[in-house]
C-alpha cells in the first residue's frame, strides 16, 4: 500500500462516512469534504491527490479489507502515520508502507494495534530478523536508488 493510500484510509476511518450503498451526489460531496477535512487534520497538508470517485473506491476497499485493514489504520492512528524509522538515521523510506511488528512475528508477536507500527517496506524488510533495538544499533540503512 502506498503512503498516500494509508493516509486516505486513515482519513476515511476518521470521517466515519457510514455505508450508503447508492449515495446521492450531495452525499458523495459531503463525504469527500469530511475526508478532506480529516486529511488536513492528519497531514497538515491541503494538497489532496484524490478524486471523489477514488475516495469512494478506497472507502469500499477499506470496508472489504476486514480486520487487517482496520488493524493497519488503527496502528497508524495510534502510533503514527509515517514509517517509524523515518528521520532516525536508517536511510530513506520508500513509498510502500506496511504494518510492522514491534515484537517480531517470528518470536510470537501478534499483529495488533498494541504490537504494531507503520514501517516502509524497505525498513521492514531490512529488519525482519532484528528487534527494533538491534536494528537501531546495527549499521544497516536503506540506500537511495535512482531507478536505473
Amino acid at each position: 500500500m502506498k503512503q498516500s493510500e494509508l493516509l486516505l484510509w486513515c482519513a476515511i476511518s476518521q470521517a466515519d462516512l457510514g455505508c450508503a450503498d447508492r449515495p446521492t451526489a450531495d452525499q458523495r460531496r459531503r463525504a469527500a469534504l469530511a475526508v478532506f477535512t480529516e486529511w488536513v487534520s492528519l497531514t497538515g497538508d491541503s494538497s489532496f491527490p484524490f478524486t471523489i470517485d477514488e475516495i469512494e473506491q478506497h472507502s469500499l476497499r477499506l470496508r472489504k479489507s476486514g480486520e487487517a485493514g482496520k488493524v493497519k489504520v488503527g496502528i497508524a492512528l495510534t502510533h503514527g502515520i509515517y514509517c517509524y524509522f523515518r528521520n532516525r538515521g536508517k536511510g530513506p523510506c520508500c513509498d510502500e508502507v506496511e504494518a510492522g511488528h514491534i515484537w517480531q512475528k517470528w518470536d510470537g508477536g501478534p499483529l495488533t494495534i498494541e504490537n504494531g507500527q507503520i514501517e516502509c517496506r524497505a525498513h521492514n524488510n531490512q529488519r525482519r530478523e532484528l528487534s527494533i533495538e538491534e536494528y537501531m544499533k546495527s549499521g544497516k540503512a536503506t540506500e537511495v536508488t535512482d531507478g536505473r
